[in-house]
């Protein structure tokens, strides 16, 4: 059964930058525990934390754009944190089973010129078998609706943190003269306002 074992948020109406359990940039926390109590104070921000949740799951359902009008959250302007800097941004750190190698899932949404919420970037990673130290691959990547996605036995390819606000065009060139190379596809999505993940 699939676990989550931590989440960042990031820019998500009184969520500036909350993170809970372990996430790939803070490893040092303990995971969050099967059955997670949160408590605090009225205005907290306990139903923001629950409506994050939700507000993911009607991103892939629906898309972007469609999941700020959702359950009463009043659209792109309402759901930002006010005065922040920066797009909404996601970390989600979680496991498919419980000895299985853990997958993080990163996801930041902003408005583009016409004002109107897209997906600004989408990542995926996990480590290779066997590997049980480092920074995991990626093997999915997408800027604006454009990027790369692994296929195949090579799980992915490591990519530096500078490298994730990559250039496409040197990526692209990059991969054909690596060996994984073979397995990987350049995709471009028909809609910025959809998850790539849900392809």
């Amino acid at each position: 059964m699939a676990r989550i074992e931590g989440i960042r948020i990031r820019n998500f109406r009184s969520l500036r930058d909350v993170t809970l359990g372990r996430v790939l940039t803070k490893q040092q926390p303990e995971p969050l525990t099967p059955m997670t109590a949160v408590i605090g104070k009225n205005g907290s921000g306990k139903s923001t934390l629950f409506d994050a949740f939700g507000f993911l799951a009607d991103c892939l359902r629906t898309g972007v754009e469609e999941a700020f009008d959702e359950r009463g959250r009043g659209g792109f302007e309402r759901v930002k944190s006010q005065g922040s800097n920066g797009p909404i941004e996601f970390e989600v750190y979680y496991k498919e089973e419980r000895d299985a190698r853990p997958i993080t899932y990163e996801l930041a949404i902003d408005r583009d010129s016409s004002g109107r919420p897209y997906v600004l970037k989408e990542r995926l990673r996990q480590r290779r078998k066997g590997q049980s130290r480092g920074w995991p691959f990626s093997f999915l990547i997408l800027n604006e609706g454009k990027g790369v996605v692994w296929k195949g036995e090579t799980e992915g390819r490591k990519v530096d943190e500078g490298e994730a606000d990559f250039d496409l065009g040197h990526l692209v060139e990059t991969i054909k003269d690596d060996e994984e190379g073979r397995d990987t596809e350049v995709v471009e999505l028909d809609d910025k306002r959809k998850l790539g993940l849900r392809r």
